[in-house]
């Protein structure tokens, strides 16, 4: 069902229209591993919608992103945050981004808490009218819950306007 899901996903993105703008909204396919530091790791699809303003107007480049992950072991993970975008060099970004969001373990590792934060760093590389991103990110729950094990996710994302 994942891979038929991102199949479908990725060819919708494929036959769009990929126009770049800086103030312009973005969606973001991604799809990778799992809790990619133990031995109990699954496959990973991430959809995310990247806004193109800048969070309240402010002065410092953050923009806010919601997106939701869905795990090969029926874990999802449904988030808000704010992310900023680094130009590093003509064709390449680096993106470092913060959220916090509810998580639904499934059958899926037991994070220790439903409200978990994740961080993130990204380079994405344009390739024409469209960006490829390389991600890896953490999850977790800042010791709120009793246990706090923490994942790490590696993921490869597909970018594209709106």
């Amino acid at each position: 069902m994942l891979k038929k899901s991102f199949f479908i996903l990725l060819i919708t993105f494929a036959l769009g229209n990929f126009a770049f703008a800086d103030q312009k909204d973005k969606w973001s396919i991604s799809i990778g591993q799992f809790d990619v530091n133990d031995t109990i790791d699954s496959s990973e699809l991430r959809l995310e919608l990247l806004y193109g303003n800048n969070f309240y107007e402010n002065n410092y480049g953050l923009k806010p992103f919601i997106g939701a992950m869905l795990n090969g072991d029926s874990g999802k993970y449904a988030y808000t945050g704010l992310r900023k975008d680094f130009i590093v060099s003509k064709k390449w970004n680096f993106t470092p981004s913060f959220a916090a969001g509810y998580y639904d373990r499934g059958d899926s590792k037991d994070l220790g808490y439903n409200l978990e934060f994740r961080s993130q760093i990204e380079f994405s590389y344009e390739m024409g009218e469209n960006r490829i991103g390389f991600n890896l990110n953490h999850i977790s729950n800042a010791s709120l819950g009793d246990t706090n094990p923490g994942t790490e996710s590696a993921t490869v994302s597909l970018i594209r306007s709106f």
